[in-house]
């Protein structure tokens, strides 16, 4: 097994898009798990039931992004801009990281996180 620098855990290379300019760009499905997308420009772009698992997406610029039903289990979040931002159904998304990210009222967050967060009142918040 292959571990560091550019390979995960398990010993699969880690795909490397930080500050990749990818906006509007569907990528449904894909398996991004561990990838690092720190920076990138996801405007827009569709993210929907793909495992974000692990992923470094600290700082990217997801406003508008679709991550509907997305596996965002561990993804660092850290100043990510998720304003209009759709994901309902996603999956492993915490108050934590939700509480990391920018956020605003267009934001739509998975129904019981968003119930968790206004519990909190710490962010104005949507649900569908």
């Amino acid at each position: 097994m292959t571990v560091g620098p550019g390979f995960s855990e398990d010993g699969h290379p880690r795909l490397d898009l930080h500050g990749a300019y990818i906006r509007r760009t569907t990528l449904r499905r894909a398996h991004l798990a561990r990838a690092n997308l720190a920076g990138a420009d996801c405007r827009g772009a569709n993210f929907s039931n793909s495992n974000l698992s692990g992923a470094d997406l600290t700082g990217a610029n997801l406003a508008q992004a679709l991550l509907i039903g997305a596996d965002l289990g561990g993804a660092n979040l850290t100043r990510a801009d998720i304003r209009g931002a759709d994901l309902t159904g996603a999956v492993n998304l915490t108050v934590t990281q939700v509480q990391s990210a920018i956020v605003d009222r267009t934001t739509k967050l998975p129904e019981a996180l968003a119930e968790q967060l206004l519990l909190l009142q710490s962010i104005p918040i949507q649900t569908r």
